[in-house]
């Protein structure tokens, strides 16, 4: 169970599961380049809630360095997530 990542400009694609059992390692060992506005989620084949902290708190440190995060193609479970929390407004799609 492992989490990828490849940045290509602003675009960063997440790929594997993005649960509870990844989050602690992520959480030590990676931030989001100043540069990433967009995080496509298409790949991510399970998030559970800490998985959708982890990208609330790295959307949440964009912001207070004045920067936007949108995620892009959340799977159908993160979605159903998104809308349990009713935050909609940071998906591009």
């Amino acid at each position: 169970m492992t989490l990828t990542h490849v940045q290509q400009g602003e675009r960063m694609t997440l790929s594997g599961v993005l649960t509870l059992d990844t989050v602690p390692e992520l959480t030590k060992s990676f931030t989001v380049p100043a540069e990433v506005t967009e995080i496509d989620l298409a790949a991510v084949s399970r998030c559970d809630s800490a998985g959708l902290a982890l990208l609330l708190r790295w959307i949440g440190q964009a912001q207070s360095q004045g920067q936007t995060i949108n995620l892009v193609s959340p799977p159908k479970g993160m979605q159903a997530l998104i809308e349990l929390y009713d935050i909609e407004f940071l998906t591009l799609s």
